[in-house]
């Protein structure tokens, strides 16, 4: 969905980022976004990113809301607090509704 690349994968609550730089690395095609609201976190892999891999500083549900319909992959890495209980609490059709897939 977003221009030179055949996919979108976008991983909220990425932490470190780690596997965002994995998934980039492994799939050029693909852009792959780590979401997180801890900027310090995803610092040291946002340095040995390749030019597919982003990282954004945002509150999860806002990414999701932003992102609806325009990516091809979700990844949530739980639990995450209150993250989690949203989406044991019915989020989870709203995620499926964004990505089409968990």
């Amino acid at each position: 969905m977003f221009q030179g690349y055949a996919r979108t994968a976008v991983d909220l609550g990425t932490g470190d980022g780690r596997a965002v730089l994995r998934l980039a690395k492994n799939s050029a095609d693909t852009l792959v976004i780590g979401v997180d609201t801890n900027a310090a976190a995803m610092q040291e892999a946002s340095r040995r990113a390749p030019s597919n891999a982003l990282y954004l500083v945002a509150d999860a549900l806002e990414a999701l809301a932003y992102f609806q319909g325009r990516i091809d992959e979700l990844r949530i890495t739980l639990p995450w607090g209150s993250q989690l209980r949203r989406v044991l609490e019915g989020e989870r059709e709203f995620a499926l509704a964004v990505a089409g897939t968990l």
